[in-house]
C-alpha cells in the first residue's frame, strides 16, 4: 500500500494583523500547498491519501474553501485514490458546522468520532492493499487517550492508525494542547505498520520501527514554523522495510536571519547589503531547494553604531520595508530591542561596582565556573530535565547579555 500523509493544513487560517494583501496570498498559499499534495498523490498512483486532523482552522469555512476541497477530493477520487481524513481539535466532527456537513465525495471517508474506524483501501482494480482505521475528536478539547482504543491489527495486509494526537515528550509538544494525549510506547506496541500523526506541527519521525510519524504543518503559519513544510510519502509494499519519505509543497517558508555583528555597520546602505549578505551566505548553506515565497523575521543584537535608529520603531519598520524590496521577500520585520551602544566591556569589568561584578558575573557563568541554582521547571519551552542541557540553556541566554547589562546600567548618548 502506498499513501500520502498529510496533516494540520489549517485552511482559512485568518492570518490577523497582517497588511491585506500578505494575509490573501498566505490564505491562498495553505490551498495551494494543499493543492501541491492532491498533484504529487495523483502523480506517485498512491492508493490512499490520510489527512491526520485540523485540515480547517476552525468550523466555518469560507465558501472558496468548500468548493476548493471539494474538487480537489473528486479529483483524487477520479483516480481512484481513498481519502481518510480524521477529525481533530480544530475541525471536531460535533461541531454544528463541522467537516461532516460538506457533501463529501464517495471516495472519502470522515472519521469525526472517539470510536475508531477500520476502512479498506483498493487498488484501481479494486484488489485489497491495506487498512487504515482512524479515531476522530468529536470536540474541540479531547482530553482521552485516543489511541488506546484501536484494536489490535491482524491479517498479512499492511495496517496503518491515523490519528490526530499529542504524544507526550515529542518534539514541539508543549506548544500545542495536550488534547488526545498518548505514549509512545503504547503505539510501538500496536502492531501497526505505521503511525500517521498530526497536532504537532514540526514534523518528525518518533520512531522507524515501526514508523511513528508527525507530517508536519502542510504549510507554515507563523515563524514559530520555520523551514520546509510539506507532506510524507509512504511505501508499505514491503512491510518489513517500509520508505518513509519527506516531500516539500509549501510555496510561502517562514524565516528567521539572527545577527550581532553590527559594529561596523555605520548606514542604512551598510546595513541593508550586511543583511543581504548574511541571508544569501544562510541560502547557500542550506543547499538547493524548491523556489518559495519568503517570509522573513531579521533579529538584531549585540552593540551598533545605529542602535538609537534600530530601537526606533519607525526606523526598524524602514528597514524591514526597504529589506524586503533587497530580499524579494513577501514579508520582512525586524526585532531590534537587543541592540546597544558600542561599548568598551573590558573597562566596565574591571570596574568595582554593580555592573563591574554584574559584567564578571555573566563572564564566569558563560565559562561554566559559576552556576545559578535553577532547574528545568524555572524556565519556559526548554523541554527537558537534564541538569547540563539546563545550564547550557542558562549559558545560551547570557550570550550578548553583558552588552546589553552595560548599555542598560551606563549612561549613554540619546537615552
Amino acid at each position: 500500500m502506498r499513501f500520502l500523509h498529510v496533516a494540520d493544513v489549517h485552511l482559512d487560517t485568518s492570518f490577523a494583523g497582517r497588511s491585506e494583501s500578505v494575509r490573501q496570498r498566505l490564505r491562498e498559499a495553505s490551498r495551494e500547498a494543499f493543492r501541491r499534495a492532491v498533484d504529487l498523490a495523483i502523480r506517485e498512483e498512491v492508493h490512499a491519501f490520510l489527512v491526520a486532523g485540523d485540515l480547517f482552522d476552525s468550523d466555518r469555512l469560507s465558501l472558496k474553501t468548500e468548493r476548493f476541497m471539494l474538487e480537489q477530493m473528486a479529483r483524487l477520487g477520479d483516480h481512484g485514490i481513498t481519502v481518510v481524513y480524521a477529525t481533530g481539535n480544530h475541525d471536531p466532527g460535533a461541531a454544528p458546522n463541522g467537516p461532516r456537513r460538506l457533501a463529501w465525495p464517495q471516495n472519502v471517508h470522515v472519521v469525526s468520532e472517539a470510536t475508531p474506524r477500520r476502512i479498506l483501501v483498493a487498488d484501481a482494480s479494486g484488489d485489497p492493499v491495506g487498512y487504515v482505521t482512524a479515531a476522530g475528536h468529536a470536540s474541540a478539547e479531547e482530553r482521552a487517550d485516543l489511541s488506546r482504543g484501536f484494536p489490535r491489527p491482524s491479517g498479512e495486509l499492511p495496517q496503518v492508525a491515523l490519528l490526530h494526537t499529542q504524544v507526550h515528550h515529542s518534539l514541539g509538544a508543549h506548544e500545542h494542547h495536550p488534547y488526545a494525549p498518548s505514549e509512545l510506547s503504547f503505539l510501538l506496541r500496536s502492531g501497526y505498520d505505521y503511525w500517521a500523526l498530526g497536532h504537532v506541527h514540526e514534523r518528525q519521525g518518533l520512531s522507524e520501527d515501526p514508523p511513528v510519524t508527525y507530517a508536519g504543518s502542510l504549510q507554515g503559519r507563523s515563524h514559530a514554523e520555520r523551514g520546509e513544510r510539506g507532506a510524507i510519502l509512504v511505501d508499505l509494499s514491503d512491510r518489513d522495510a517500509p520508505a518513509v519519505r519527506f516531500c516539500p509543497l509549501a510555496p510561502v517558508r517562514w524565516e528567521t536571519l539572527s545577527t550581532d555583528r553590527l559594529e561596523g555597520v555605520r548606514s542604512l546602505d551598510e546595513l541593508l547589503r550586511h543583511l543581504q549578505l548574511a541571508w544569501e551566505g544562510e541560502r547557500r548553506r542550506e543547499g538547493p531547494s524548491a523556489p518559495v515565497e519568503w517570509m522573513v523575521r531579521v533579529v538584531l543584537s549585540g552593540p551598533s553604531p545605529l542602535w538609537s535608529e534600530l530601537r526606533s520603531e519607525e526606523d526598524a519598520e524602514h528597514v524591514g520595508s526597504e529589506l524586503r524590496e533587497v530580499l524579494g521577500a513577501l514579508e520582512v520585520t525586524v526585532s531590534s530591542e537587543h541592540v546597544h551602544p558600542v561599548l568598551a566591556l573590558g573597562e566596565y569589568a574591571a570596574r568595582i561596582d554593580v555592573l563591574g561584578e554584574a559584567l564578571r558575573l555573566c563572564a564566569a557563568m558563560r565559562r561554566g565556573e559559576s552556576k545559578l541554582d535553577v532547574t528545568a521547571a524555572d524556565f519556559a519551552g526548554i523541554g527537558t530535565d537534564d541538569a547540563r542541557s539546563v545550564d547550557a540553556y542558562v549559558r545560551a541566554l547570557l550570550e550578548g547579555a553583558d552588552g546589553e547589562l552595560a548599555a542598560r546600567l551606563v549612561e549613554t548618548p540619546g537615552t
